[in-house]
């Protein structure tokens, strides 16, 4: 039997703007992270609720030590990510909800720029954003097409990849719409996903027979369906570390390819014929194979760097001092420290260094975004400066190394 211990409960101002929900499982170093940024500065009229699936690990103490303003749900089972995202806004008091994954890191000023989107678009349902992986480069599931069994064909046989702009052959992550450019979509990631109210009073939440998976689809299909208008924002910007909670193994493929089926069967199963019943089943077992197939092959081992790494430098800090002091212990190499105001510097180097506790989180998302490319090797420096996160690819789980 699930039981929920409701943690933290505390009065709060009767006016709240924002709801923000996380869902948590045995990601205790991200959620750090992401409640840091959320948290940077105060804001009066922004609720933050973590719904935690009995982690294993000690993120529920960790949180209601470092984050005792944040509303703490912790659940004695794993419940899934839908059931725990329902839980958080049922209790949840904003005008908008954000379903927010705990491996992001976001703008401190991120409440105040949903807020004023949403309020300037009435017809909003559901709202994303420009996400980026730890290393700077775009997320394409920031703006995706209904995926429909074309255009999931089109995106596992690599043929999007031929065609990225069309909106044909690449429709699976609307390729032909610009990544800068604010536009109506029809799917959005539950990684990022803000919901209106109203939508939700209108259609329901998230459907609880999705485990993990398929729900975000579902649910922006049925705002979608219902009326709203799902928008992709360009100009707020995150990063989505991407992975953090979940093993990629062959049970990651079976509850993703089993959600595709699911998703199918309610929304076009009583409009299919027999045999076009069983086409969509033997394409998603198709794709599903090769999926599993393709994680056999040999890939490349990520491995913690040896610290002291080699090599030219940079830091980006607002406390110069100590963050210096922890780069000569972590690099050996001529070094430069940029201070969150220079930015426009330009910068080529072995290893940039952004320091969290120093840095505004807007200026490290703009360094990350621009000039992280120009750095063979992006290491952040978490809050506390205890421990280092060395983010490869969005396909490769982040590196974490603790300093003390």
């Amino acid at each position: 039997m699930m039981r929920t211990e409701l943690l933290n409960r505390s009065p709060r101002s009767e006016k709240i703007d924002l709801s923000v929900v996380i869902v948590t499982y045995n990601c205790r170093s991200f959620v750090q992270l992401c409640l840091y940024s959320l948290l940077w500065q105060t804001d009066e009229r922004l609720e933050v609720i973590v719904v935690d699936n009995d982690s294993q690990d000690d993120t529920v103490q960790s949180i209601k030590e470092q984050f005792p303003q944040v509303i703490l749900i912790a659940n004695q089972s794993n419940v899934g990510f839908g059931t725990a995202c329902n839980q958080g806004m049922q209790i949840a008091r904003g005008r908008y909800y954000l379903m927010l994954n705990p491996d992001t890191f976001v703008p401190e000023d991120l409440s105040q720029r949903v807020v004023t989107f949403m309020d300037a678009h009435q017809t909003c349902g559901a709202m994303g954003v420009h996400m980026c992986d730890g290393t700077g480069r775009f997320l394409p599931e920031s703006k995706r097409g209904l995926p429909t069994l074309f255009r999931s064909f089109c995106r596992f046989s690599g043929l999007s990849t031929l065609f990225p702009a069309s909106k044909t052959w690449a429709g699976y992550y609307m390729g032909h719409l610009p990544v800068e450019e604010t536009a109506p979509v029809e799917i959005l990631s539950g990684a990022f996903m803000v919901l209106s109210r109203a939508a939700i009073e209108k259609v329901g939440g998230f459907d609880e027979t999705f485990f993990m998976y398929g729900e975000d689809i579902d649910l922006s299909w049925r705002i979608h369906q219902a009326g709203f208008t799902n928008y992709y924002v360009s100009d707020i910007k995150i990063v989505h570390f991407k992975g953090e909670s979940t093993a990629k193994d062959q049970r990651y493929v079976k509850m993703f390819y089993g959600a595709m089926e699911l998703f199918y069967k309610k929304h076009f199963g009583a409009r299919q014929n027999g045999v076009q019943r069983l086409l969509v089943q033997w394409m998603i077992a198709t794709l599903g194979l090769l999926s599993s197939l393709r994680r056999l092959l040999p890939s490349p081992q990520v491995v913690a760097p040896a610290y002291p790494l080699q090599g030219d430098y940079v830091v980006l800090a607002g406390d110069q001092w100590s963050s210096s002091c922890v780069a000569d212990t972590l690099i050996s190499g001529k070094g430069k420290v940029l201070s969150d105001a220079a930015l426009k510097d330009a910068v080529s180097a072995e290893t940039c260094l952004l320091d969290v506790s120093s840095c505004r989180p807007s200026k490290i998302l703009d360094f990350v975004r621009i000039k992280g490319f120009f750095c063979k090797r992006l290491l952040w420096l978490a809050p506390g400066r205890k421990m280092v996160f060395h983010p490869v690819s969005s396909s490769n789980r982040t590196v974490i190394t603790k300093l003390d």
